[in-house]
């Protein structure tokens, strides 16, 4: 396929999508806004993070995984793309050495799937396989991963991926979807006031990304905003949800 037949069909399949994304929160809110989000301290001995990018284990839940990790928590972080769309190949690398200084500091052990950026819609049988895979080596007691109506395309395609992984290696994990590109409808938030900074500074190390897209400060500023409602600096939000209620969730996505 051509570069513009490419860049043409992307942005249809992004359109559609975002388009899918709103009707599926409309959806959904109906069964939550009623409900107040609950402010919970999570714990586990284990945790998978799905992350569609070398950033997006920082981003939206760096917060929760550094309390975690204090307390004795394993972090596994997959990657699921190279991470190379943005600049072609040549940015594959930095992002990596990245990645690589983030998970040396807050101590979490991280895994490279390599399926293409911008590509995940055209892999999401073969990335649930691999997930499967480490849903059965890992045995977390926690999964975060993007919330299905999140509107980016390998975001969308990441959650999908995790539900059919989720139930094909029988996980009894909670899933913890977070937020990048969507605000969500949370059922629970995470105090994240004591580690808010070291966040901050987590995400800053993702040089390439920052330089022109002050990531970091548009994350710290909506944790602050989840934190209002709870009387607290900053928090993180989630939308918590069984392998089962979480695989219901992403089916929605293709019957609206």
């Amino acid at each position: 396929m051509g570069t513009g037949a490419w860049f043409r069909e992307a942005r249809s399949l992004r359109a559609l999508r975002g388009g899918l994304a709103r009707r599926f929160l409309l959806k959904l809110k109906r069964a939550t806004h009623r409900c107040p989000a609950e402010l919970i301290v999570p714990s586990a001995r284990r945790v998978l993070v799905v992350a569609p990018h070398m950033d997006d284990e920082v981003i939206p839940c760096g917060g929760t995984l550094i309390l975690l990790r204090e307390n004795g928590a394993e972090i596994h972080v997959v990657f699921a793309t190279d991470s190379s769309a943005d600049a072609g190949l040549s940015l594959t690398g930095i992002r990596r050495k990245e990645a690589r200084r983030v998970s040396e500091r807050l101590g979490f052990v991280s895994t490279e799937l390599g399926f293409p950026d911008g590509q995940l819609h055209r892999n999401e049988d073969a990335l649930a396989k691999r997930l499967a895979e480490q849903l059965r080596r890992i045995e977390p007691e926690l999964i975060f991963c993007p919330f299905p109506a999140d509107a980016h395309s390998d975001h969308m395609s990441c959650a999908a991926a995790v539900a059919s992984a989720a139930l094909d290696a029988s996980s009894e994990a909670t899933i913890l979807a977070y937020e990048v590109w969507t605000p969500l409808w949370p059922n629970v938030v995470v105090d994240i006031s004591s580690v808010a900074e070291r966040k901050e500074e987590a995400i800053r190390l993702y040089e390439s990304q920052v330089e022109d897209r002050d990531y970091a400060s548009a994350a710290i500023g909506l944790n602050r905003f989840r934190g209002l409602p709870h009387s607290v600096a900053f928090a993180e939000a989630f939308y918590r949800a069984s392998a089962a209620n979480f695989a219901r969730l992403t089916r929605l996505l293709d019957e609206i």
